[in-house]
């Protein structure tokens, strides 16, 4: 991700870095950002947010570009003063920004900064950044091209696989014990992941959502059962599929559509539900050791969902090199 954002910030004057909370975003670019003199602001900080939604002229003042801005979404009255500044200057990559709520991020690059942005999401560290294998080209899925990978490579045994799906991809989880972990997850889903979905509103009840997110992890690979998920949850069906785009919004689940040759088809027909990380999927589910998951009835779900989340991040990191190498 990191050669990705590079690149893209030689031709934007605009970057916004999205993707759901603790997968590093933050430290991508803090590392890239090392030895030069752009400035930081975290709108995490509470007295940082109300100047910039209160006095933005101030605020950029206090952190003028280049400048890195962390989690956006919190003060989108800064979005036109970014489009006035980065019209005003032939610079690239004067803004870097990331943002935890994607839907909400969008909405304001939509009325803001169209034309003038790329936005990229992160995923958690995918099974290649694991074993520090990532290849400076980009992927392709042609048959030949996949044999000849295959006899280069040095591939991961079941076992490893294995704990891969059940420890995920954040970050902070890599090298925990299982205690921890399970402390880590615990936090992630109750303080991280609800404060981001009562901030969105809509959302008022949280624990029949918490019991509808423990629903849908449950059902990760299978149809998107709309019926399924409300009667978990206590909820009627159009509020489940409010909440489960709320999810997807927060870069939590994926909707891979029915595939079909015709175009119309893709769009009516429904989605399969994936967790973008299978970590948190297996912590929801109830799956608290890599043996307990893989023995389960759900072990093949969650091969598959593995294998989808793999595919997403090789797909969408290897498209800047493709585009601009």
């Amino acid at each position: 991700m990191g050669r990705k954002f590079r690149k893209l910030s030689k031709h934007f004057r605009v970057l916004l870095l999205t993707g759901a909370r603790q997968v590093g975003k933050t430290t991508v670019l803090r590392h890239l950002a090392q030895n030069t003199s752009r400035t930081y602001a975290t709108l995490d900080d509470l007295r940082t947010r109300h100047l910039a939604k209160t006095d933005p002229d101030l605020f950029f003042q206090m952190y003028p570009p280049p400048v890195l801005i962390d989690e956006l979404q919190y003060a989108p009255e800064l979005f036109p003063y970014i489009k006035i500044l980065a019209d005003a200057s032939e610079e690239r990559g004067l803004f870097w920004l990331t943002g935890s709520q994607h839907y909400l991020a969008m909405r304001a690059v939509q009325e803001s900064l169209a034309g003038r942005i790329a936005i990229l999401e992160m995923m958690g560290l995918s099974q290649t950044e694991l074993r520090g294998t990532v290849s400076s080209e980009p992927p392709t899925y042609d048959f030949s091209n996949l044999q000849q990978r295959m006899q280069g490579a040095a591939l991961p045994g079941a076992p490893q696989i294995d704990e891969h799906i059940w420890r995920g991809g954040l970050p902070d989880a890599q090298d925990l014990e299982p205690e921890a972990r399970e402390t880590l997850l615990q936090s992630y889903a109750q303080s991280c992941l609800m404060r981001d979905v009562a901030a969105l509103g809509g959302v008022e009840d949280l624990g029949a959502f918490e019991k509808m997110l423990t629903a849908a992890a449950s059902l990760v690979g299978k149809q998107l059962n709309y019926a399924t998920l409300a009667a978990a949850a206590g909820i009627s069906q159009p509020t489940a599929k409010t909440w489960i785009h709320v999810l997807e919004g927060l870069g939590i689940v994926y909707l891979l559509p029915a595939f079909s040759g015709n175009a119309l088809k893709r769009l009516v027909k429904t989605p399969k539900l994936y967790f973008k990380d299978t970590g948190l999927a297996a912590w929801l589910a109830g799956r608290p050791t890599p043996e307990l998951l893989i023995n389960g009835a759900a072990s093949s779900a969650f091969l598959e969902n593995y294998v989808i989340a793999e595919f997403l991040k090789a797909y969408s990191y290897a498209q800047c090199s493709a585009n601009l190498s």
